[in-house]
């Protein structure tokens, strides 16, 4: 199980007040909380502040999740899964995406203009006007996306702000491995008045950085550490999952290796059931097997036995396949003699799954990763997963056949993590008579 680490989300009065009054600032208001007007926060230097904390992650809105729902089901129409990555789609629909992330920093700049342009006129109309966002748990824009987001918004909604600085904690962790990022850019719309007194704020945010990642360490922040290293933002829509892989954290694992620990990590025992299995008799064991078991109908003839056996494949399904399992009166008995407690025909079809099972373990046990240049038979069973973020049961296979190189898909976009597609692969290898299997990660969306 993956174990993230926590910390305590930043709070105006106890982590940006230090941070302004470390840079040589103060409060723009005495009575700021109590005054009838809504005014701006701070004052540093020349300039006029005004904080916004973005607390709540946006795609955790439902109306969110139903507009990105639609833009990104449509165009991924066959997946369960479906991944929410701007990169992969036009223009237009781009643009439709940054609407609907750019919500809350509308309302963000709506108010701070509002609240500066008050302030200005009170304290100084030559005073230089920030708008400071610091992002605290908006973690579905990275924070370059969000510093673009909120200078766009201001050059397109106002003429009240002149300068914007956006700031952020980013806490990434694997369980073992944990680290923070505290960037803060700085940005001018109005050149002709400049934030002067930016690079004060900068050194103070970093003196901030310093205290919480301590108390951090230390253990300080107890019970109120409720923001988590980040994680995949998933959630669902009319029926599918959606899925905004968090952030990698990029260099390998000195602990973990290549490849981080993920949730839900199932062992092969416990994958579900993934086929049925119909005994298949040759017209030799046919009249051996009757011999032993007079007056079963299904047994009355061979060809009576045989279109049961194709009655039943009839009903395979690509993600329920049913296998024919060749069995003999010898391999038979003797499963009998070890299981006396069934007979007749069950006896039949259980010493049919018990020669799968050997098959199929044998098969998922001997595959082969597929690498550029190894050895390959002439054909075999292929299968590719997509590792979709830190939680395997979003992740997507697809299982085929493969023969001189070119793969014939027997099913896609399957909603199975490595292990149940080797499970999945290994039914209809066994049904097709098949005795290798080779398999590939797609590491586009990995956590690794």
């Amino acid at each position: 199980m993956l174990e993230l680490p926590k910390i305590r989300p930043l709070s105006e009065d106890q982590d940006i007040d230090f941070v302004i009054a470390q840079a040589g600032g103060r409060r723009a208001h005495e009575d700021w909380d109590r005054k009838g007007t809504r005014n701006s926060d701070y004052v540093l230097g020349q300039s006029i502040i005004e904080l916004k904390l973005l607390d709540d992650e946006r795609l955790e809105k439902p109306e969110a999740q139903a507009k990105i729902g639609s833009l990104f089901g449509a165009l991924q129409p066959h997946r369960p899964v479906v991944v929410i990555d701007p990169a992969t789609i036009g223009q237009k629909d781009r643009y439709a995406y940054a609407t609907i992330m750019q919500g809350p920093i509308k309302v963000a700049v709506r108010s701070a203009r509002a609240q500066l342009k008050q302030s200005r006129r009170e304290i100084s109309e030559s005073a230089t006007t920030v708008l400071f966002v610091v992002n605290n748990g908006f973690t579905g824009l990275t924070h370059e996306e969000l510093l673009d987001h909120v200078v766009r918004r201001v050059r397109n909604d106002t003429d009240e702000i002149d300068a914007v600085v956006v700031a952020g904690c980013y806490l990434h962790g694997d369980g073992f491995d944990t680290f923070a990022l505290w960037p803060i850019n700085y940005v001018p719309i109005h050149e002709e008045r400049p934030f002067l007194e930016f690079q004060a704020l900068k050194s103070a945010w970093g003196k901030l950085a310093d205290r919480h990642m301590t108390e951090f360490v230390t253990g300080k922040h107890g019970p109120t550490a409720a923001k988590e290293a980040q994680t995949d933002i998933v959630f669902k829509w009319e029926g599918r999952t959606f899925v905004k892989p968090a952030t990698p954290m990029g260099a390998e694992s000195k602990f973990f290796g290549a490849r981080r620990p993920r949730l839900n990590h199932l062992p092969f025992e416990r994958i579900k059931h993934v086929a049925f299995t119909v005994p298949r008799l040759s017209p030799a064991e046919y009249r051996r097997v009757k011999a032993a078991l007079q007056g079963e109908p299904l047994l009355e003839s061979l060809e009576t036995w045989n279109d049961h056996v194709e009655e039943a494949l009839s009903h395979g399904t690509p993600l329920m396949p049913v296998v024919p399992i060749d069995i003999s009166r010898g391999s038979w008995e003797a499963w009998r003699r070890r299981n006396p407690g069934t007979s007749g025909l069950d006896s039949l079809r259980e010493a049919a799954n018990v020669r799968y099972g050997v098959q199929a373990s044998k098969l998922v046990h001997t595959a082969k990763e597929f690498r550029q240049g190894i050895a390959v038979c002439r054909r075999y069973i292929a299968v590719v997963t997509e590792l979709i973020g830190q939680d395997e049961t979003n992740d997507i296979s697809h299982i085929g056949v493969c023969t001189r190189g070119a793969i014939e898909w027997i099913a896609s976009n399957v909603r199975t993590p490595h292990f149940g597609a080797l499970a999945l692969a290994a039914a209809h290898a066994v049904r097709l008579g098949l005795t290798e299997i080779l398999w590939r990660h797609d590491l586009k969306y990995a956590w690794i």
